[in-house]
């Protein structure tokens, strides 16, 4: 991990803040309907998250947010790609921010750097995105099986076998 990239992060985060909250809502619907206070704290949390698999290379802080986007935007109509393309904007943000900053440096090594610096932001999305999918998968999972247990107790209470019409395999 590059301290630097971590420190320009931190030094950038009310503006990457800011900047998602301008393209998010733009260019995906169901975040444009969303309350900007509640995109603003899940943007904050998702920062968070996106910084801390960067830095560390787990996912927990992530897995988090990730477990409640799962409950929440499932029970909103989310489709698996608002999630995902909203995740994959971050390194579209950060690289225009980078490519300011890394325009006014006048060290030979700073393009190697730039290009560095990319592709940690992406490879963090791209990891972060393939994380979201494992947590909504084990939701829809988890989802399933409430449902079967639901149907074994029906089935056991009124005597009837189901199972061969409406039972669901995860």
């Amino acid at each position: 991990m590059n301290i630097q990239l971590f420190n320009f992060l931190e030094d950038y985060n009310a503006q990457i803040i800011n900047l998602l909250m301008g393209k998010i809502p733009r260019g995906i619907q169901a975040y444009g309907k969303m309350p900007r206070t509640e995109l603003k704290q899940m943007l904050e949390h998702l920062l968070d998250g996106y910084i801390d698999l960067l830095v560390t290379g787990q996912t927990d802080a992530l897995d988090k947010v990730f477990r409640y986007m799962s409950r929440v935007h499932a029970a909103k109509n989310f489709k698996v790609s608002d999630v995902l393309a909203a995740v994959l904007m971050f390194p579209q943000v950060i690289r225009r921010l980078l490519a300011e900053e890394y325009a006014e440096i006048k060290d030979d090594d700073a393009i190697r750097k730039f290009n560095q610096a990319l592709e940690q932001t992406e490879t963090t999305a791209h990891r972060a995105a393939c994380s979201f999918v494992d947590i909504f998968q084990e939701h829809v999972n988890k989802r399933i099986q409430e449902h079967n247990d639901y149907l074994d107790q029906q089935q056991k209470k009124f005597g009837i076998d189901l199972s061969r019409f409406i039972v669901f395999k995860a």
